[in-house]
């Protein structure tokens, strides 16, 4: 992050900015605690990243990967804006932006204005569902809900427990309350949003009408970053559509001159850069790359084309990015797998849109009124901020035929319900826009997904948070990709692809359906259905949950009783012959 001299506030990876300390993300850094800021204060891009699909669906020119070394990098203000003296006996709270001198700040960090000891951040903040972010409010807390008072303010513990209860904020006029009660939002019912957004320090803020929310600064649910991302697939990784996304600026421009007309536009383009290609091509090419993609589930079904047949000539035109192989599955998995393949090679571009904050967004959705989206760059160019990961994954392609069947049985038409009517209200409540309503197939996937990638972790030598899941799912898919992938050109080190053997998917299945068939917090786990805005049904952080990195669903819909069967839900289970020939279990 921001560096003058040698003076360093901290070290952030390109790709840790995409997914978890985006800008409006809150970051520790050496010396105090700071969110990074929109792009159009961004001063420097770093390299360029093409991705054609990506750029189409999300109305932007190129994406850039975010400059993270250099003395002109990442810039970042302070937050949140009050700190406390570490000083016991000062214990001074107050707002650091007063007499903010920045040349001491970047030597010694905030200082205490009355003893001038260093200061450290203040742990409490307040969000809103809309994404605003606040200070916590002091002086309406110790003073009850009067803002009046001018007094300073001072922080304190007693007692020899680390507790709220024992942590005091005292004003000098003599008032004082301590935190028990300060993250329990029915206590700011009466406060409202004010509608600031620090990552923007020179917005005026927004009409908000949300309840505020109280929280720690390190809390989970303070930032989720909304991110897209494409596997790239032929053609779109050919050298004729990155030389198209390169000089797209300038097509659009000689398309955009009414005295040349968009054919004539296009002809010019094709002469000046194009030649090397027939004209017939370039126009394909160009006219796929305009036609813009409007819905997320385009991009997918183009991975899962690509990836099923991926023995097909279209798709081997280009091996350095996407390479697959696979073998033919034995009876005891044909009847509920179409097919798996290891892809060996894989690039999957992530680009960061914005962010939300209380709940995770849906990976899936086009329109979420609640996300905070980052200003596309500056200048003409239109941008967002990307990172490139080169890897290798497993595809499993679940059996059409047998879904159905599945599906056709009434105790799980009954359980599909419950999961889509709660699908449904989730979204509802959060003003999401509904592509693909998901049902108990999803819900199947998903879990599935998981329960392998704690196994594949304790086999490959990938943590879980390493590994990722990858559901496509609607009328036309069922299937998972479960991949991991690093910065680094030549990509991963080949443990994940190695579990893609026969032999080793049984094993992996095998194991994965015996730790679901008992949970530790059975048997609480094994009774939860879904129900209003609870989304999942027997699942627990200690037989299905993973780390929300991984997960493309914010652990939501997961439920292993439609995996393997649990008591009482037997009927519902996807793999119920298969765990008892695998596990040798009467059921």
């Amino acid at each position: 992050m921001s560096e003058y001299n040698n003076n360093k506030l901290g070290e952030l990876r390109p790709n840790q900015i995409i997914t978890t300390f985006g800008p409006g993300a809150i970051v520790d850094a050496v010396k105090d605690s700071v969110t990074i800021l929109d792009l159009p204060y961004w001063k420097e891009k770093g390299q360029r990243i093409i991705d054609g699909r990506l750029a189409s669906y999300l109305r932007v020119n190129c994406f850039y990967m975010p400059r993270t070394s250099g003395k002109c990098d990442i810039p970042v203000v302070t937050f949140p804006y009050y700190h406390v003296c570490s000083n016991i006996m000062c214990g001074h709270l107050f707002d650091a932006r007063k007499n903010f001198d920045l040349d001491k700040y970047l030597i010694y960090g905030v200082s205490c204005p009355k003893c001038h000891r260093p200061a450290y951040p203040s742990r409490f903040i307040t969000i809103c569902e809309n994404g605003h972010m606040h200070d916590f409010p002091w002086k309406w807390w110790v003073h009850h809900g009067n803002k009046q008072c001018n007094g300073e303010l001072k922080m304190y513990s007693i007692g020899n427990t680390s507790t709220l209860a024992d942590m005091w904020v005292e004003c000098s006029c003599g008032d004082k309350r301590n935190m028990s009660g300060a993250t329990q939002r029915d206590n700011f019912e009466e406060l409202s949003c004010q509608g600031r957004h620090p990552f923007r320090p020179l917005h005026k803020g927004d009409h908000c009408n949300k309840q505020v929310i109280p929280s720690q600064r390190g809390a989970s649910n303070v930032y989720f970053a909304v991110t897209k991302s494409a596997i790239s697939i032929p053609p779109w990784i050919n050298p004729l559509y990155n030389l198209i996304d390169d000089h797209l600026h300038d097509i659009e421009l000689l398309m955009d001159e009414t005295v040349l007309g968009e054919e004539l536009g296009i002809l010019t383009a094709y002469k000046k850069y194009f030649s090397a290609y027939s004209f017939d091509e370039y126009k394909e090419a160009l006219h796929n790359r305009l036609n813009n993609i409007k819905e997320f589930t385009e991009i997918k079904q183009m991975e899962y084309n690509a990836i099923t047949h991926h023995d097909d000539p279209a798709y081997e035109s280009n091996k350095k990015h996407f390479k697959a192989e696979e073998d033919p599955l034995p009876q005891y998995l044909k009847k509920y797998f179409e097919r798996i393949i290891r892809v060996t090679r894989l690039r999957e571009v992530r680009v960061l849109l914005g962010f939300t904050r209380v709940d995770a967004p849906d990976p899936d959705a086009d329109n979420q009124p609640n996300i905070v989206a980052l200003s596309k760059g500056s200048g003409p160019e239109r941008w967002l901020p990307a990172a490139e990961v080169n890897g290798e994954g497993i595809f499993i392609e679940f059996k059409k035929e047998q879904i159905e069947k599945w599906m056709s049985s009434e105790a799980v038409k009954s359980i599909s319900k419950k999961y889509s009517d709660s699908y449904r209200d989730f979204c509802e409540s959060k003003g999401w826009t509904i592509s693909v309503m998901r049902n108990a197939v999803y819900v199947l996937m998903h879990t599935f997904a998981h329960l392998l990638i704690k196994q594949m972790s304790m086999s490959s030598g990938y943590s879980s948070s390493a590994i990722r899941e990858r559901i496509y799912f609607s009328e036309k898919m069922s299937g998972v990709l479960l991949y991991t992938g690093s910065a680094d050109k030549e990509g991963s080190l080949g443990g994940l692809v190695e579990l893609g053997t026969i032999d080793q998917m049984t094993r992996l299945m095998k194991d994965a359906f015996q730790e679901a068939l008992v949970c530790t917090n059975d048997p609480e786990c094994m009774n939860t259905l879904p129900a209003g805005k609870n989304s999942n049904g027997a699942a627990c952080h200690s037989c299905c949950m993973i780390s929300e990195t991984a997960c493309e669903n914010g652990n939501r819909m997961l439920d292993r009783g439609l995996v393997v069967p649990v008591p009482g839900r037997e009927e519902t289970s996807y793999f119920k012959e298969l765990v008892n020939e695998l596990c040798q279990v009467e059921i």
